[in-house]
């Protein structure tokens, strides 16, 4: 159990089992109150549907079952209705297929935090779930349709010029990878007025490329888009959360550049706080400096950043693994959201997603990992000292250290048995010798 929940291989970690007793002692802290159930389109999705179906009903929890549906849609509907005491999603994100994962959302439509979180995996390892008598089981329903209510709030954001999109009619091409947004995402394009190709929006859960929308992984959209001449290409995971985008010419741009994009546009409208996690490039952080707004960070994890940004009261925030955060709607990661502003935002500029692009700060961020049993934090600050000198130190998510405009980021996956390193400088050579340094000090090849 994670801050993304509780995660697992099919047929190894995550069995029926564990998934009905999970789902029992999700349903014991619910009363009796219905809570929506959802997923993407994995082939393993209806084994731990039903399982979980088992478990909430067993413990006397009624079910609305939703089919499959993205993450950020299910989020907000529980956010809107009164009724339901949670949800449950059956995704494991960008996770590779064999994968699955459960994810435990709250009445409040957010993710359950870190110690709630904490305290029902405890119950899952002490106790044994209390189930009630037959007469008390919970019922199964069909749910409502969240994707329509889900791209309805969407198009109906203060920013988004519906009429005036439509006009433009932009040429895009979108990539679900088969996942949960391969229905909804080409809807939401073709209601704007988009001239729609569609490539792996089939749902049927093969993944035919990697599943995160990472540059290596887009070859397939970028040469779709350079062939048609298409003004933009934009890629999903399998649940919908993030969005990474295709540049009219056919280059895939890096995920990070997704939020950025986002914060430059809402706030050279409506300026106000920024929230990003401690991984994400610093291209955020100068345009909050840029508008004069104050920015925080906080450990990975999109429950942090959500939590943040109640706190702060922010405009804007995500992550910069394309996880774009408009509490103007709700405060979770939402590709659907970051689709919508980044299609306003081309309206906007003569030049399109290009000019768009020569807006944002230049950096070079190079993602890696480490095995985890060369992981040291000690020995990683006392040898990065040495040679960086003694830099702003953040240890509140792994290792961050910072020296002005360059910075390492170290940490132990949240999803996998990896330890992700994270640098970033304005120039590839400063990016290079920072990553360098690391695998130096600690010793690990790393992938």
């Amino acid at each position: 159990m994670g801050i993304s929940g509780v995660r697992g291989i099919v047929g190894e970690g995550l069995s029926p089992e564990v998934v009905v007793r999970l789902a029992a002692h999700f349903a014991s802290s619910r009363r009796g109150r219905p809570v929506l159930v959802g997923g993407d389109t994995r082939r393993t999705g209806p084994m731990v549907r039903h399982a979980l179906w088992s478990g909430l009903a067993a413990a006397g929890c009624p079910i609305l079952d939703c089919g499959i549906c993205t993450t950020p849609s299910l989020l907000f509907a529980v956010s809107r209705r009164e009724e339901v005491a949670g949800g449950v999603l059956v995704t494991a994100s960008h996770n590779p297929i064999e994968w699955n994962a459960l994810k435990f959302v709250g009445a409040d439509g957010f993710f359950l935090g870190p110690s709630e979180g904490a305290d029902m995996i405890r119950r899952f390892r002490e106790e044994e779930p209390t189930f009630v008598p037959h007469d008390q089981v919970g019922s199964v329903r069909t749910g409502p349709d969240l994707a329509e209510e889900h791209l309805g709030a969407v198009v109906g954001l203060p920013w988004i010029d519906e009429a005036g999109l439509r006009k433009q009619g932009f040429s895009v091409v979108v990539d679900c990878v088969g996942g949960a947004a391969s229905a909804p995402a080409p809807q939401l394009l073709e209601r704007l007025g988009c001239k729609t190709e569609r490539l792996y929006c089939e749902p049927d859960g093969t993944f035919p490329r990697g599943a995160e929308p990472k540059p290596a992984n887009l070859g397939d959209l970028a040469a779709r888009v350079r062939d048609s001449g298409a003004d933009a290409g934009f890629a999903f995971d399998p649940d919908g959360d993030r969005l990474a985008l295709v540049g009219p010419g056919g280059e895939a741009i890096s995920e990070e550049a997704t939020l950025a994009l986002v914060v430059d546009y809402l706030l050279a409208r409506t300026p106000g706080p920024v929230v990003v996690n401690l991984s994400t490039s610093r291209m955020s952080e100068d345009l909050a400096e840029r508008y004069g707004v104050p920015l925080y960070r906080t450990p990975v994890g999109e429950a942090h950043v959500a939590a943040a940004l109640r706190e702060k009261g922010a405009v804007v925030g995500g992550e910069g693994n394309g996880g774009v955060m408009v509490p103007a709607l709700h405060p979770m990661r939402d590709g659907m959201v970051g689709m919508a502003l980044v299609l306003q935002a081309m309206l906007e500029a003569e030049g399109g997603l290009g000019e768009l692009m020569t807006r944002l700060p230049s950096y070079d961020m190079r993602k890696s990992t480490v095995p985890a049993d060369t992981w040291n934090e000690d020995l990683l600050l006392e040898g990065l000292s040495g040679r960086f000198g003694e830099g702003k130190l953040d240890r509140r998510d792994g290792l961050r250290l910072e020296w002005g405009n360059r910075w390492i980021h170290v940490r132990p996956s949240n999803t996998e048995p990896l330890v992700r390193l994270i640098v970033e400088a304005p120039e590839e050579r400063g990016a290079k010798e920072l990553e360098q340094s690391v695998r130096d000090v600690l010793g690990g090849s790393g992938g």
